[in-house]
């Protein structure tokens, strides 16, 4: 899909009213702050060609009950933490992710969407235990990496969100259609998204560099869930997913072209896998994650950050499906544990 950057960008006329947001606001916040990736556990456990992959743990912490469902972080997911001593492939020498300039080593969180009640159950009949998570791996700074943390939510910019598998002794379970929008769940509209993608491009703050064994990546704050109308304009399979090019733009009333050429994830077995068709006009719910993989394609031969690059063609954005419910400006809810 990184290849398909400068495809031809075809008028847009979308869908009504419903799901526009037409109050004003910021996205992003502060300044923007460096983290570094494991090259080895990046290219260990994510797949060839996307941020599918695994995460092995020693434990794992779950937290007590999955969130509601309504907006912000109340998103019906389980939070499941793991901490930095117990990721298999972490050592003191070569965190998998941390602050760049080693002040902090981050511990990672698995999170499993839409939980039931039997499933909750399950999961925390595994707490402590040795297990494998299968999932998504997103990397987005929506303030975790500071401030209180608990077991079930340490220090982190990597989730492995959604995760749809696990496997832990005689435990297994596999089921990718676990992932779909939320009954009651309203992500943010363009007064939030459009600041968002605009300042990405005006500002250019999703840089990368490398040395021998990290990724450098540059992030701000921003919000979770979105809701974006977009254009379909090419599609490709990716091993267990397929991959969409598409154009965002602000919706209704002026359906104006706000971010060209973005990069829409979507997981083999979900509805929206096989209801994305080149030409579509359509609004998707889900959340912006980099592909750290992808960036590393971005940062080769840079190597600090006074000749970083600008990565936008590792910015993405996963979906969950079709939004059940109209866009919000804001949210009171907190991001929850």
């Amino acid at each position: 899909m990184r290849c398909m950057s400068k495809r031809l960008i075809a008028p847009l006329l979308l869908l009504g009213p419903v799901f526009a947001s037409t109050a004003t606001g910021q996205t992003t916040t502060g300044q923007t702050t460096w983290y570094k990736f494991s090259k080895s556990f990046i290219s260990q456990h994510f797949a060839s060609d996307s941020a599918f992959g695994t995460l092995q743990a020693n434990k794992s912490f779950p937290a007590s009950a999955p969130h509601p469902v309504s907006c912000g972080g109340q998103d019906g997911e389980l939070h499941i933490g793991v901490a930095a001593s117990d990721i298999t492939d972490q050592s003191e020498e070569a965190p998998v992710s941390a602050m760049a300039d080693g002040s902090d080593v981050f511990g990672i969180v698995a999170e499993p969407p839409n939980v039931t009640s039997a499933a909750n159950k399950n999961l925390q009949a595994l707490k402590g235990q040795p297990i494998t998570f299968t999932g998504y791996f997103r990397v987005w700074n929506e303030g975790h990496d500071r401030g209180a943390t608990f077991p079930s939510n340490p220090h982190h910019v990597l989730e492995l969100h959604p995760a749809w598998g696990f496997e832990s002794g005689n435990a297994k379970f596999a089921n990718p259609a676990v992932i779909y929008p939320m009954q009651q769940y309203r992500g943010y509209g363009a007064s939030k998204f459009g600041p968002l993608l605009t300042s990405i491009m005006k500002d250019q703050w999703l840089r990368v560099y490398e040395d021998n064994e990290f990724l450098y990546l540059q992030l701000k704050k921003a919000d979770n869930f979105y809701q974006l109308p977009v254009l379909v304009k090419n599609i490709r399979l990716v091993q267990a997913g397929k991959e969409a090019l598409v154009d965002v733009y602000s919706g209704p009333p002026t359906n104006r072209l706000v971010f060209p050429d973005l990069t829409v994830v979507t997981v083999e077995g979900t509805d929206i896998f096989n209801k994305l068709s080149v030409g579509q006009r359509v609004y998707l719910l889900g959340f912006f994650s980099v592909d750290v993989k992808a960036a590393l394609s971005d940062a080769n031969g840079h190597t600090s950050e006074a000749t970083s690059a600008f990565a936008k063609s590792a910015l993405e954005f996963f979906a969950f499906g079709v939004p059940r419910q109209s866009a919000v400006p804001s949210c009171s809810a907190n991001e929850g544990r």
